[in-house]
């Protein structure tokens, strides 16, 4: 687990998320990814999460990378990933 200090918060790298590197959803735009980071934001006052951010990358290669909440994530079930790890 990483950590890098900012003003207030702490950001700390959840390295074991369910759905790092995997290719998921996000509904809210409408858009499908592979989610490559998910960071935690931590206050420094009261040692709590105030935030977490999921980091994307398009399935789609357009080069367009995107964050999101990953609690909001939908796993996608019929993707390039799930047919590379079947064969």
């Amino acid at each position: 687990m990483s950590e890098t200090t900012g003003a207030n918060v702490w950001v700390t790298e959840d390295t074991k998320h369910r759905f790092l590197g995997q290719d998921v959803a996000h509904p809210a735009s409408g858009r499908r990814g592979t989610v490559g980071a998910v960071l935690i934001y931590v206050s420094k006052l009261t040692g709590r999460p105030v935030r977490k951010v999921a980091h994307m990358r398009p399935l789609d290669h357009s080069g367009r990378e995107w964050t999101a909440d990953p609690d909001t994530l939908q796993p996608v079930a019929d993707s390039a990933q799930t047919s590379r790890t079947k064969g």
